[in-house]
């Protein structure tokens, strides 16, 4: 009985399960505890009447996406002796290829998303956290715009870009290169990639597996997940400033 569960088990252990399951559990946790809603079930009533208030849960969601996703592959990779395979993309890698190709990159892309952040499909999606982004609650129905709360909130989802790559594009791409190959990796991590943009316009979860697929291959090539880090986090918070334009132009709705 023994052996015949043994043989059922077969290929199962490793770096590679240790990735697969981990990088499922984090995204699950994530969804959950790391979710804007849920910094209000934690906090409830001692969030007060802080006028960034409606941001808060979105700076929660910044903050434990950096947690989740930068720092615990990290821990699982330490605690279960991972190879570090290439070092996981943490390094500056070719650093020349990479600031060319991301160029290139962001030459195509920014125009792009310029296009489409015309579309109606598109309106009224960015910022995540809508016009919480840049209003302050002042109270009585007041509000003020504040750059600085913008500025604050574009940096936090810069950030999470960065940690989002990490996942996909370090951790994950990394550490199944040496069991899966080339293909078999960048498939591998593309897959979780695009089903994390259900709920986005459907030409741009559409769009997240050619994505997946194009940003793998520029972390193969540079050997380092930042460069992708750069372009997704660039072209996300330039999609908030293109929709936000209007009221960052007149100071105010």
């Amino acid at each position: 009985m023994i052996a015949r569960a043994r043989r059922w088990l077969e290929g199962l252990g490793g770096e590679p399960t240790v990735i697969l399951c981990g990088s499922s559990a984090l995204l699950i946790v994530s969804h959950y505890q790391g979710s804007t809603g849920y910094m209000n079930e934690l906090l409830g009533g001692r969030i007060g009447d802080h006028p960034a208030r409606p941001a808060l849960g979105y700076f929660w969601w910044f903050g434990s996406s950096i947690v989740i996703y930068g720092l615990m592959p990290l821990v699982l990779s330490v605690a279960t002796r991972g190879s570090f395979h290439r070092k996981y993309g943490l390094g500056l890698g070719d650093w020349k290829a990479g600031l060319a190709i991301t160029g290139v990159f962001l030459g195509l892309m920014l125009p792009l998303t310029f296009w489409a952040s015309r579309w109606a499909s598109f309106q009224g999606q960015y910022p995540l956290a809508g016009n919480a982004a840049y209003l302050l609650q002042l109270g009585g129905g007041k509000t003020e715009f504040s750059l600085k709360l913008f500025l604050l909130y574009e940096l936090g989802y810069f950030l999470y870009f960065l940690a989002w790559e990490f996942l996909f594009r370090g951790w994950m791409l990394n550490g199944l290169l040496p069991a899966y190959g080339r293909a078999g990796a960048i498939l591998a991590q593309m897959a979780p990639f695009a089903v994390m943009h259900l709920g986005k316009a459907e030409l741009e979860a559409l769009g997240s597996i050619v994505a997946g697929i194009a940003l793998g291959l520029l972390a193969l090539r540079t050997r380092s997940c930042w460069y992708g880090g750069l372009i997704h986090g660039v072209v996300a918070v330039w999609m908030d400033v293109l929709s936000a334009w209007p009221v960052l132009m007149k100071g105010g709705p």
